[in-house]
């Protein structure tokens, strides 16, 4: 079976990193099992399926948390990767205003979203191991017209082989999400 992967551009030239994240469905459901039930401290459960666009640099990240039996909310990003000026690596999201419906990766086009440049993800892009974050305030600021559902943004990235932990900020206090890839 073949494998795409969300690639990054290494330079102008247009050759490719390794894979950042590979495309695919991801869940925590170990995490959310052993967390205590309680209210504020419960991990809900999260599943993210990610799919390559077929524009280039872009994959669609479907995030779906889900509280409790009767509470579940979605949101797609679409996520770029970059290099910046300087070489280092990003990944800037994007956010479909009033999206109603789940986004299809095969009707994408970015001229249908809003780049949230200040909620990049910027950091350490190896080819075994990710760890990058969003700066606190400006991000904050960029999304405020997102609604509730900028709970759903990833404001940070851990990969460490296939280890994969996003942090999101859930009931107003970062929460990292501990997610293994499903076949």
């Amino acid at each position: 079976m073949m494998r795409f992967a969300l690639s990054v551009l290494l330079a102008a030239s247009g050759a490719t990193a390794a894979p950042l994240v590979e495309q695919g469905h991801y869940d925590n459901r170990d995490q959310a099992a052993k967390s205590p039930r309680d209210g504020d401290s419960a991990i809900p459960q999260v599943t993210v399926t990610i799919e390559p666009a077929p524009q280039k640099d872009f994959a669609l990240w479907h995030i779906h948390l889900q509280t409790d039996a009767e509470s579940t909310y979605e949101q797609t990003w679409a996520m770029q990767s970059r290099t910046e000026h300087d070489g280092s690596t990003s990944l800037i999201p994007y956010f479909q205003f009033k999206q109603t419906t789940t986004p299809s990766a095969a009707n994408f086009d970015a001229q249908g979203w809003l780049s949230l440049e200040a909620c990049a993800l910027r950091g350490e892009f190896g080819k075994m191991r990710i760890h990058a974050m969003s700066e606190g305030e400006p991000c904050v600021a960029a999304i405020m017209n997102v609604g509730a559902r900028r709970a759903l943004l990833p404001v940070g990235i851990e990969r460490n082989g296939a280890r994969l932990q996003l942090d999101f900020n859930l009931r107003g206090k970062r929460t990292r999400i501990d997610l293994h890839r499903s076949e």
